[in-house]
């Protein structure tokens, strides 16, 4: 069954929108940690702005755990890029995620070297409370995965295609040359998002995301050469939209 989206005035209405869920599902989670999945890059800043706004208000967001998508492998193929480089996702999490919120909150990243065990660490967590998705604008990649995976991969390290390193490009200013982006990555898979997660949102925003956004309304069920349409599979899906990437202009 395709999904009917929430489509909102534009980018900051939408980050609004989602992170008042956020606080809604926390108050009704008795006090344990919260499990956020968190993608990084431009889609959900506006959410974790707006998380920020809570905080300085007094909110407390403390039980916060950040579970991260993904994040790139140095040249090496073996080990996460430095915390220090921009385009590093623990660097983000780290620098705009927690910091704005002024609290100790813990951070997860999938580890290259064991990549199973981030899948073991979150079943035994209980699983991922609310996951943010976002897919790429050129090959609908969601997190790192690719064009083609399959529905029952779990947590793994995967080279990146042309169209996702090139989505990245206009993430990260400094990478003026697609050789500069990284070739590698470590992510969850599409099925770690959708058996993992109580509930999931996509957010799609810009009218450089149309395309991206058409196709995922569209799904009925996982279409491997778009991987973001595994949210139509996930549990208590929702797909929310500004009005530049539902219209295309």
């Amino acid at each position: 069954m395709s999904l009917q989206p929430i489509v909102l005035p534009d980018a900051d209405a939408v980050g609004d929108e989602v992170a008042a869920t956020i606080l809604d599902r926390m108050a009704a989670n008795e006090g344990r940690p919260f499990l956020l999945g968190c993608p990084s890059g431009r889609t959900a800043m506006p959410v974790y702005r707006a998380l920020a706004r809570h905080a300085a208000r007094g909110v407390d967001l403390s039980r916060l755990v950040i579970v991260m998508m993904d994040d790139y492998l140095a040249p090496d193929g073996h080990n996460r890029v430095a915390p220090e480089l921009s385009y590093s996702c623990l660097g983000f999490a780290q620098r705009e995620i927690v910091a704005p919120l002024g609290a100790p909150i813990e951070i997860w990243v999938p580890d290259p070297a064991d990549p199973g065990g981030y899948d073991e660490i979150i079943a035994a967590a209980g699983g991922i409370d609310l996951f943010l998705l976002a897919t790429g604008a050129g090959d609908g990649h969601i997190a790192f995965n690719q064009p083609g995976t399959p529905r029952d991969a779990r947590t793994h390290v995967t080279p990146l295609g042309e169209p996702t390193r090139r989505d990245n490009m206009g993430t990260f200013p400094e990478f003026t040359r697609l050789d500069m982006v990284p070739t590698h990555g470590v992510t969850v898979g599409v099925d770690t998002i959708a058996a993992s997660s109580r509930e999931v949102i996509m957010i799609v925003c810009g009218a450089h995301k149309h395309a991206a956004y058409r196709r995922i309304a569209a799904a009925e069920a996982y279409e491997p050469d778009w991987p973001a349409t595994i949210v139509v599979e996930c549990k208590n899906p929702t797909l929310i939209a500004d009005r530049a990437a539902f219209e295309g202009n």
